[in-house]
């Protein structure tokens, strides 16, 4: 099927339906507010929050009613909305059904899941044919998942697959909402973070009224400090948010630590110089910092949450602003460029609220030829900017994704078979549970790191032999000292609590040992496979 170059406005949402995520279409025809949210509530029950349903199914499986209006000769997924339960108007119900509105008007047509089984790539069709790509990765106690605002991007950064497409149109509010909906059938969504395909601030009346459907507490409810919205630099409309919306964080994905090497990297900089970005990004941080002051102010009762006893005042976990820096070989990853990148982010009064996210470059399918870096140099690059003088909040970003191109800067709609995986089924719902139903087999071991594994299984089960035998030494000796005891065997019962106490320790030297025995082993085997794929 061949798709226009372009999306033009006849089509942005998609085509003729209409989806009852697109709150400015619903609110015409269903007009109480409260009817909206209990209709949103119970769409977020029912496919936003319990795992367990089959997103897909809803756009596949008719829902047999006893009654059906004359406009809907077949059933629809209208249906499975109990709207006489919310006294909604008949006359609204109808129009909802002849206006063709839908519970999803995207799906999801393939998921591939990485080796680690920590990251999912989702790739969404929207009704008219094209195509975007959402991310969903697992950390340890919640899951982020990576919305895509665009299809493909017209910013050029020439490290980004995604810019190799050029622009093809901009994403509808529910095309962007009904990602994340997608991704809960996966892993309970705590953060959002718009890295995705495009440019956000490209998109942004669109953008920001998903993001405030997000944060509404009757809707998707998620924490304003959860929302992370990125931007390459576009100035205007990141005074914008700043405005309207600056109780979200701002990442500004800066990549270079002056204007002439970022010029080389990121053309559309010619249009932001980097000290107009810098005091964007310290406006935001400021406004932020206030709105969050006052919310913590009101749950307090007017005592700032931050305070701390002897009148010291303990810094602010809202960071409110990241800086995102690509590392790329030979480009901006050398000690010199650590200095500057360093010397030009302490010259902001709050670099205490900025975290400086360091991502070492992904290979893409770019025209240029870039390599990523090697890991001394982003321990040493790292090391300078966390050390004095500058002291910066700095991270290394945990690749993530890459086996599936589903990593920073890979976007770009490649397929399964391109990124050498199969096509996963469609049940990823245990994702951060069951390892077996997610995890691709990993290719058989090379014979030498066989005969290793096989020699680190067997220091492991001797490991685990003494670690028994410790507890049985460590139980028996306080048993046996306890029956003494109690049957008048011992004549100096202030010794034999001192002996029993001497077993206890050896039992427990015994089990201290051997536990870390056993976690040396389990380290040293994950390194292997991991130097294997």
């Amino acid at each position: 099927k061949m798709l226009p170059k372009k999306r033009g406005p006849t089509n942005r949402y998609g085509g003729s339906r209409k989806s009852l995520w697109e709150e400015e279409n619903l609110q015409t025809i269903v007009k109480n507010s409260k009817h909206r949210n209990k209709i949103w509530n119970f769409l977020m029950q029912q496919h936003g929050c319990r795992r367990s349903n089959n997103i897909e199914s809803i756009l596949s499986t008719p829902v047999t009613v006893p009654e059906k209006t004359p406009e809907t000769s077949v059933a629809s997924p209208l249906d499975s909305i109990p709207f006489h339960l919310w006294c909604v108007p008949k006359a609204a119900v109808e129009e909802l059904y002849a206006q063709q509105y839908e519970i999803f008007t995207t799906k999801i047509v393939e998921k591939l899941v990485s080796d680690r089984g920590d990251t999912a790539k989702l790739l969404i069709e929207l009704q008219d044919g094209h195509r975007v790509e959402t991310v969903v990765m697992i950390h340890a106690g919640h899951a982020t998942v990576c919305v895509s605002s665009q299809i493909g991007c017209k910013m050029g950064c020439r490290f980004c697959a995604t810019g190799t497409m050029g622009i093809i149109g901009d994403l509808s509010t529910s095309e962007i909402l009904e990602q994340l909906v997608h991704a809960n059938s996966i892993a309970k969504i705590r953060n959002v973070v718009f890295m995705g395909m495009g440019e956000p601030l490209n998109n942004y009346e669109n953008v920001k009224r998903a993001v405030e459907f997000m944060v509404d507490n009757k809707r998707f409810a998620l924490s304003p400090r959860q929302v992370t919205v990125s931007t390459v630099g576009v100035l205007k409309n990141m005074q914008r948010l700043t405005a309207e919306l600056p109780f979200v964080n701002l990442a500004l994905s800066l990549h270079a630590p002056n204007q002439q090497v970022r010029l080389k990297i990121v053309p559309a900089a010619s249009s932001s110089p980097i000290e107009q970005l810098m005091a964007a990004l310290d406006n935001h941080i400021k406004h932020n910092l206030m709105v969050h002051c006052h919310q913590d102010d009101d749950l307090s009762g007017g005592v700032r949450s931050g305070s701390r006893r002897g009148g010291g005042q303990r810094q602010s976990k809202t960071t409110g602003a990241m800086i995102e820096y690509i590392l790329i070989k030979d480009i901006n990853d050398s000690p010199e460029h650590a200095i500057e990148l360093g010397e030009l982010l302490c010259k902001s009064p709050y670099k205490q609220h900025i975290l400086l996210n360091l991502i070492p470059y992904n290979p893409t399918a770019v025209a240029a030829d870039f390599h990523p870096p090697s890991s001394s140099s982003v321990t040493q690059f790292s090391s300078i900017l966390t050390s004095a003088p500058f002291g910066l909040h700095t991270r290394v970003r945990q690749e993530k994704g890459q086996d599936i191109a589903g990593a920073c800067g890979q976007l770009a709609l490649v397929s399964g078979e391109s990124s050498k995986k199969s096509h996963v089924s469609s049940d990823l719902e245990d994702m951060a549970g069951k390892k077996n139903s997610l995890r691709i087999p990993r290719k058989p071991l090379k014979s030498s790191h066989a005969e290793s594994v096989s020699n680190i299984q067997q220091v492991l089960v001797g490991g685990m032999e003494q670690l028994l035998k410790g507890f049985e030494r460590s139980s028996f000796e306080t048993l046996e000292g306890s029956l003494k005891t109690r049957n008048g065997f011992n004549k100096a019962p202030t010794v034999q609590r001192h002996s029993d106490r001497d077993g206890v320790s050896r039992g427990a030297v015994w089990c201290v040992v051997n536990l870390s025995l056993c976690v040396a082993c389990v380290v040293y085997d994950t390194i292997l496979a991991t130097i294997q794929r």
